[in-house]
C-alpha cells in the first residue's frame, strides 16, 4: 500500500475518478460543499488531496485535508475520506499525521457523521469525540 500527495495537475488529469470518490463523501454531508468547491481548493493549493493506492496501483481511497489556523494553534482538518476496503489502507494514516506534524499542526480534526466516532478510534488510536468532531492531539 502506498500514499500519494496528489498535485493539482494530477488531480485535473484524474478528476473523473477522484470526483466519484469525493461525491460519495458529499452524499453524506448536509450540502456545505460541492464537487466544484473541492476542485477549486485542490487546484488553488487550499487543500491537499491524498490517494491511497494498492501495491498494484489500484486506487483504494482518497482523502482531502486542509489547514485550519485558529488563534492559538494550527490543525489539519480531514474534509473528506472515501474509498473501498478502508481497513486495508487505514494504516497509511501515519503519513498524513507526519505531514501535519511537519506543518506545525497541534492536532488533526475530522468532522463527520456520527458513525466515524465508532470506527475511527478503533482503526487509528488517539482519536476521540470532541463535541461531534473527532480530534487527535499531536
Amino acid at each position: 500500500m502506498k500514499t500519494i500527495l496528489v498535485t493539482p495537475e494530477q488531480a485535473l488529469e484524474y478528476w473523473p475518478t477522484i470526483s466519484s470518490y469525493l461525491k460519495k463523501s458529499l452524499d453524506h454531508g448536509v450540502g456545505e460543499s460541492t464537487l466544484m468547491d473541492y476542485f477549486k481548493k485542490i487546484i488553488n493549493y487550499d487543500a491537499q488531496l491524498w490517494a491511497f493506492m494498492s501495491d498494484e496501483n489500484e486506487l483504494k481511497g482518497i482523502g482531502l485535508t486542509q489547514f485550519l489556523d485558529y488563534a492559538t494553534h494550527r490543525t489539519l482538518h480531514i474534509i473528506a475520506c472515501s474509498g473501498v476496503d478502508w481497513s486495508e489502507w487505514a494504516d497509511q494514516y501515519y503519513i498524513v499525521e507526519q505531514f501535519a506534524r511537519d506543518n506545525n499542526c497541534k492536532a488533526i480534526e475530522q468532522w463527520g457523521r456520527k458513525g466515524w466516532a465508532k470506527i475511527l478510534p478503533k482503526q487509528i488510536p488517539g482519536f476521540k469525540e470532541v463535541y461531534t468532531v473527532m480530534r487527535k492531539d499531536l
